[in-house]
């Protein structure tokens, strides 16, 4: 079981709601995305699920990095956090397709959302999040933003995020993507 690591990952950066093109003037309508991006940024199914689907059974997840972090006050607004929630635990993965990261993801919880049957959370290891997600049935999503990313390392082009409410307690999930998905 991994523990919380001392140092955040290196796609920190890119995926901290901190980082000034999380802002809602970068954020990107439907209509605004390229349409080879649109399906990927605005599928509401399982990314999880998708992955594995064009993996020919090579899907894995990497953790980089999980562990307590103060959130930035955007966060805060997103997570429902009221007076002194200011920390949440945070996990930062690169879902792998065939060896090769595919998507960078991170999910933020605060502590309120971590009691009850969710607290295994914290515990997920490499298991995909979105595999325990949308096999909830009381799981809700809501509504998806997408983003363009500047020129990077990493090959980043767009992301997505969203909260998910498991048993209404609030789970942000942002995902970073080095291209569009397939789509027959």
């Amino acid at each position: 079981m991994l523990r919380a690591m001392k140092h955040q990952s290196f796609i920190s950066r890119y995926l901290s709601q901190s980082f000034p093109q999380w802002s809602s003037r970068n954020q990107r309508q439907y209509f605004t995305v390229p349409q080879a991006w649109r399906k990927t940024l605005f599928d509401t199914r399982s990314l999880t699920a998708q992955l594995i689907a064009i993996s020919d059974g090579d899907f894995s997840v990497q953790v980089l990095w999980q562990g307590w972090r103060k959130i930035s006050p955007q966060e805060a607004r997103l997570l429902n956090c009221t007076g002194n929630e200011t920390f949440a635990w945070c996990r930062d993965v690169a879902l792998q397709v065939k060896g090769k990261p595919r998507v960078y993801a991170r999910t933020c919880m605060p502590k309120s959302t971590l009691t009850g049957n969710e607290s295994q959370l914290k515990n997920l290891g490499n298991k995909p999040l979105g595999a325990y997600l949308f096999s909830h049935p009381n799981m809700k999503r809501g509504e998806m933003s997408a983003y363009r990313i500047a020129r990077n390392d990493l090959s980043l082009s767009w992301a997505r995020r969203s909260v998910f409410y498991l048993n209404h307690k609030p789970i942000l999930v942002t995902e970073a993507f080095t291209q569009p998905l397939p789509y027959k």
